[in-house]
């Protein structure tokens, strides 16, 4: 029974040093990452079947005043808003209060144009309307706030790109729309139908809406690169565009909101299933990309995930994989443009999910050049009954 009990004490060790090396693997890559690419700071999660295995800040949350940034610094997300837009309007539909398949006319104010009229809830959801991205008006302003019937002014004057259902483009344009959709169908405005419905359910303390003027403990800065400087991003944004990307979050909170939707805590799995399935274009081609999910497979390991980038200066990422159930979120505080979030993130999964990326680490870092020679004499030592004394002998001091 001792025997056991030392073998039991001995695997948990080895197993502690393992996560050790890991743990060192990757700390070494971020830091290496911050350097090369300018990142004032990032946060990183990992959760695996439910638990969080890794929760760590890199760098500053907080140039001016040298704040590093921990597990608890609090990011906006981005586009990954996203997601809790498309939430949103999925409750709706379960609820019989909206159909996916209207026209978006019947949801908008009146001075939606004639030539929306054949797009639907559904071309919005998957970006398949045509609609122009709205950030390329000159004349829109992050320091003033816009009605509902003011940003439709501002939108509906950009010829249609293509016919609905034709082809796939990612419009900002979309999600807006849906927000006031989710409006006007469920009677409260966007953020209060979020912050009832999803939000506060799930209770994740760090995420809310982004609101300049709010207090939020741990809220870091968020910086764009300028001709290689550092340079404070836009600090304001207005509510009407909340649902493209007005949320803000911790990575281990964005994380496990992930984790949230994927197992059916938001919205029902027939709609989950919706949400997550290829976009089929009218001509029978499919696009990787669902509502407000982009899907994909590599080396066997089918990966769900979603960007997203803010002239706040933010730059974020979540891959989901659903076989291994781990999940990794990566934010910082850099404008996605020279952040590198994807490939930070992807090299992160490989850490947990060996052969997750090409290039990626490897689960075991081998930095024992006798590694294979030690892992038999472990072995002989359990069977000789030498256990305690090779623990001694093996495991790294720190």
């Amino acid at each position: 029974m001792k025997k056991v009990f030392n073998i039991s004490v001995f695997v948990l060790l080895l197993f502690g040093a393992f996560e050790i090396a890991r743990a060192d693997k990757l700390d070494d890559f971020i830091a290496a990452q911050i350097n090369e690419r300018k990142i004032p700071g990032l946060s990183i999660a990992v959760i695996r079947d439910g638990k969080v295995i890794r929760a760590t800040g890199y760098g500053f949350a907080n140039l001016e005043l040298k704040v590093p940034a921990t597990k608890d610094s609090v990011y906006e997300i981005g586009s990954i808003s996203k997601q809790f837009a498309s939430e949103a309007l999925m409750l709706l539909v379960e609820e019989g209060k909206l159909n996916l398949d209207d026209s978006i006319r019947k949801y908008l104010p009146g001075n939606a144009p004639e030539i929306w009229q054949k797009i639907t809830v559904r071309n919005l959801l998957n970006h398949t309307s045509g609609l122009k991205d709205w950030t390329e008006i000159k004349e829109f302003s992050y320091r003033r706030e816009y009605s509902p019937e003011e940003f439709i002014d501002l939108v509906k004057g950009f010829p249609i790109g293509f016919q609905p259902g034709d082809n796939w483009l990612y419009s900002n344009t979309n999600l807006p729309l849906i927000g006031i959709i989710v409006e006007r169908a469920s009677g409260q405005s966007f953020e209060e139908f979020v912050n009832t419905r999803i939000i506060k359910p799930l209770n994740f303390p760090s995420i809310r809406f982004k609101h300049q003027e709010d207090v939020v403990p741990d809220r870091a800065t968020g910086y764009v690169l300028r001709n290689g400087v550092w340079k404070n991003g836009e600090p304001f944004r207005p509510r009407v565009i909340a649902a493209s990307g007005g949320i803000l979050a911790t990575a281990t909170d964005l994380a496990r909101w992930w984790e949230a939707v994927m197992t059916g805590r938001v919205v029902k799995q027939a709609s989950l299933d919706q949400m997550l399935s290829p976009t089929k274009l009218n001509d029978g081609r499919s696009v990787a990309h669902g509502f407000a999910f982009f899907t994909d497979v590599f080396n066997g390991h089918k990966v769900v995930q979603h960007f997203g980038s803010t002239v706040g200066g933010f730059g974020s990422i979540v891959r989901y994989y659903p076989k291994e159930k781990v999940t990794v979120a990566v934010i910082g505080n850099l404008e996605d443009g020279g952040f590198g979030a994807e490939y930070i993130a992807k090299r992160v999964a490989n850490l947990y999910i060996p052969g997750a990326f090409a290039d990626g680490m490897k689960q075991m870092p081998d930095d024992t050049p006798n590694k294979t020679q030690n892992a038999l004499q472990i072995l002989q030592d359990i069977s000789d009954g030498k256990l305690i004394q090779r623990c001694q002998q093996t495991l790294p001091q720190r």
